[in-house]
């Protein structure tokens, strides 16, 4: 986010951070290419092992009141996603015991059950097909160690998954189903600012008049006209920034009251939210608050604030709604001299990283590591014009991470990201932001 006054600007700093790359290119003049997301509508197997049950089928001529595939595995084997997506839910009940959900274009979600613990990523965090998200495990209502594997449509169970499947045949980690899933195929994936429950990423703004908007993306790049949720914001409240703070995979909204209170806005996913819910005090005068992202390798989404003082901490997210109590804070750090800070999964590896701008127009890629962040890489320079830089969700719908970033003059750029950290040529989606007093 945009802090509410232009100030001269120092390099980010951070004594854990010490390294930096030499010869950093410019994001108009990346020029290298990343492994493709999958666009053949085809899933793949997402754990080896022997097919003892289908859907409906137990397998040995027997009917079973059954809604997935179960894969035997040993105890601790690897389980993948099935096909690019979105982490939706990362919890355990007493049937499914740890399991993980994802959401796919089309319709789809996946389940991951009976896993040792609970899934690797947060929920809002982009997956890839063949990417790891799990291991076998044997909780819940589980006679042995083996993979659920679930597929539904619609909210409904897709029982045509069996026709992929042979009963007491053995099959392969990553490799294909042969079996193609109508609607799957090429499809935007959405994070924490899919507001509308569309599966694709909206933009937050604050108007020239106050009014708290949200701009429905097309999931291209672009965005759909404004639709007003809130009124009064433009002098009570700042920091309005995306998330997914109660793991429900819909987005959600913190903002800074003027009190200082930091309020959570917990979405409907139809484009509404709940009441607001105050979740810490002190907050009104923080320099940045930027979310979106796992930070501490927990599988929840956190919060990170920059402090008036330079120092930066992450607040534990507790996947609920609410904060941990294990926050983690550098002091030695003097953050205060990033004129933008914006969170996001930039590299794919499921874990939270950092962009930051500097007063020379330095952007700086910092990947993330548990509970910190790995050696600062210079991946673009020419950034000082901007008014606004935001973004760590996808806007163009190829399953990678964007930044947006504001002109004085109106103009909003979209910056598309490569999945390593890196940034693309950039694209000009419209001329007519230059009135709106925020963007998030």
């Amino acid at each position: 986010m945009k802090r509410s006054s232009r100030v001269r600007l120092g390099r980010i700093g951070f004594a854990a951070v010490l390294a930096v790359i030499v010869g950093a290119l410019a994001p108009s003049l990346s020029t290298s290419t990343p492994a493709l997301a999958a666009t053949d509508g085809q899933m793949v197997n997402p754990a080896s092992g022997n097919i003892q049950s289908k859907v409906g089928d137990g397998c040995r001529g027997n009917y079973r009141a059954h809604e997935g595939i179960d894969i035997s595995a040993p105890g601790g084997a690897p389980i993948v996603a099935a096909y690019d997506g979105i982490i939706k839910s990362r919890t355990v009940n007493s049937g499914y015991g740890n399991y993980t959900d994802v959401e796919h274009p089309g319709g789809y979600v996946t389940r991951y059950a009976h896993m040792a613990s609970p899934g690797t990523y947060a929920p809002g965090t982009p997956v890839v097909r063949g990417q790891q998200i799990g291991v076998v495990g044997n909780t819940g209502n589980s006679p042995a160690y083996h993979l659920h594997f679930e597929v539904r449509r619609n909210g409904a169970v897709h029982t045509a998954i069996n026709n992929g499947f042979t009963c007491l045949a053995n099959v392969t980690r990553g490799s294909l189903i042969p079996l193609f899933l109508p609607g799957l195929g090429t499809g935007p994936v959405a994070a924490s600012a899919d507001f509308n429950g569309d599966m694709k990423a909206d933009l937050l703004l604050v108007a020239g008049n106050g009014d708290l908007r949200y701009r429905a993306g097309t999931g291209g790049g672009s965005f759909h006209p404004a639709i007003t949720v809130f009124n009064g914001w433009g002098n009570t409240r700042r920091h309005v920034t995306h998330v997914d703070f109660n793991g429900d995979g819909r987005g959600d909204i913190f903002a800074a009251r003027s009190d200082g209170a930091l309020e959570f806005y917990a979405g409907n996913g139809s484009g509404g939210f709940a009441p607001p819910v105050s979740v810490g005090t002190g907050w009104y005068e923080t320099l940045h608050i930027t979310s979106g992202a796992d930070y501490t390798g927990d599988g929840r989404q956190d919060v990170i604030a920059v402090a008036p003082s330079g120092v930066l901490t992450i607040y534990q997210g507790n996947g609920a709604g609410g904060f941990g109590s294990a926050h983690v804070t550098f002091p030695e750090s003097n953050w205060s001299s990033a004129h933008f800070l914006i969170g996001g999964d930039f590299d794919g590896d499921g874990r939270g990283d950092l962009i930051g701008v500097t007063e020379t127009g330095s952007l700086d890629f910092y990947p993330g590591v548990p509970n910190g962040f790995a050696a600062r890489r210079v991946v673009g320079e020419g950034w000082v014009e901007f008014t606004a830089v935001l973004g760590g969700v996808d806007y163009d719908g190829d399953g990678r991470v964007d930044l947006l970033g504001r002109t004085p003059a109106g103009e909003l750029y979209l910056y598309p990201g490569r999945g390593d950290g890196m940034f693309g040529t950039r694209k000009l989606i419209s001329s007519d932001w230059a009135d709106h007093l925020a963007l998030g």
